[in-house]
């Protein structure tokens, strides 16, 4: 096959896959609320819960849009705006976790249990680590599809008169 012809498959391929990929998280917060809240308020102290259920709604509502390739450009802006705020949350994280291991891997005091502490303390404080920078791939992505919207293969397609496109 010629990279005209592979070009929309693989466009269509990425979009699914993080259409997908954001529709598995949005269900996961609104099937396990209220953690969503609770995450929300250690960036909005004040109206976590409206702020979680505005994130819930881009998450879902995007996430479905970019997957089936419907109303894609403004679907793909949901996730964009979904995703600023969780670069603050991966910093909080950073700046809280490495002395709140401090005081639990102290009151630890069977060897064992340290041992599969560290390994755990090094894995939640990677997973922030890397998590900024893997959002910062998915927000590019996400901003791709904003402008580029559904090029084949999606609902776009089928009603291109209806598409509201913002550049």
């Amino acid at each position: 096959m010629d990279q005209i012809t592979l070009l929309p498959i693989v466009e269509s391929l990425l979009r699914i896959i993080l259409g997908l990929r954001f529709l598995k998280s949005g269900i996961s917060n609104v099937l396990k609320w209220p953690n969503a809240a609770q995450t929300a308020s250690l960036i909005f102290p004040y109206g976590a819960y409206f702020f979680a259920l505005v994130a819930n709604v881009l998450l879902v509502a995007g996430a479905a849009g970019v997957t089936l390739g419907f109303q894609t450009p403004i679907a793909a802006v949901m996730l964009a705006a979904f995703l600023i705020p969780t670069f603050r949350l991966h910093y909080y994280w950073l700046q809280v976790l490495p002395a709140s291991a401090k005081i639990i891997r102290e009151s630890i005091t069977r060897d064992e249990a340290k041992s599969q502490f560290k390994v755990f303390e090094r894995q939640a404080i990677h997973s922030h680590d890397v998590g900024w920078e893997d959002n910062a791939v998915l927000l590019a992505a996400s901003l791709y599809f904003t402008v580029r919207g559904c090029v084949a293969y999606g609902l776009d397609n089928l009603m291109a008169g209806w598409v509201i496109w913002l550049f």
